[in-house]
């Protein structure tokens, strides 16, 4: 019901949490590729051109991470449950580290990648020794040559930025910025985050788009 607002983006990827099971050809120009454990609220990828969805690497019991390949990048779309996602069974996983661990080699392997979505974190909610904490994590896909296309563009740290991306039960005073886009194309031609008086009577988060060179 919400497709025509986001096509209105032209993007060539769009990653949407909380998003129904559909027909892989449903959206006109599109490709849709989706994962989650209730079919009226998973997580989806939309696509232009040829991509694919590769069984032989996905990874079910992490909730919800889902991978995208098209020939020359690899796209992983997170929607991370954190603790959460123990809910789901005893070998469900919705910690980022562990998701990298075993997506390492791939991401390595790629001519180009992108990794983005709904982290659910920053760095105002890490503790000392707790094995989630967004500065571990940050540090984990630096060291994989991965960076935050926000943070790049606006020279802004983590945890100060001027603008967010979520807004808890539609509160502007209860904003946090816990989406990011993070690449190894560090070339970014515009940021863009939406604004809490555009969205908020659609969503309690806003979109963060990027345009690489």
């Amino acid at each position: 019901e919400k497709f025509q607002l986001i096509s209105e983006f032209d993007s060539d990827i769009i990653l949407i949490q909380e998003s129904e099971k559909l027909a892989s050809n449903h959206f006109d120009g599109f490709e849709y590729h989706w994962i989650g454990q209730s079919e009226s609220k998973g997580f989806g990828v939309l696509t232009r051109g040829p991509s694919k969805f590769p069984q032989e690497i996905y990874r079910p019991d992490f909730i919800y991470f889902i991978p995208v390949v098209f020939e020359d990048l690899f796209v992983l779309g997170a929607w991370a449950f954190n603790g959460r996602a123990q809910k789901f069974g005893a070998e469900s996983s919705g910690y980022f580290l562990d998701v990298l661990e075993h997506y390492s080699e791939r991401i390595q392997s790629s001519e180009k990648v992108v990794i983005a979505g709904d982290f659910n974190n920053g760095p105002q909610w890490d503790t000392p020794g707790h094995r989630n904490n967004f500065a571990g994590i940050n540090q984990a896909l630096n060291e994989l040559g991965l960076y935050s296309a926000y943070h790049l563009s606006k020279s802004e740290e983590f945890g100060k930025e001027t603008s967010s991306t979520y807004f808890h039960q539609r509160n502007p005073q209860k904003s946090f910025h816990i989406d990011y886009i993070y690449s190894n194309q560090n070339e970014v031609n515009s940021v863009e985050v939406g604004l809490f008086s555009d969205w908020s009577d659609k969503s309690d988060h806003v979109p963060l788009t990027v345009e690489f060179s």
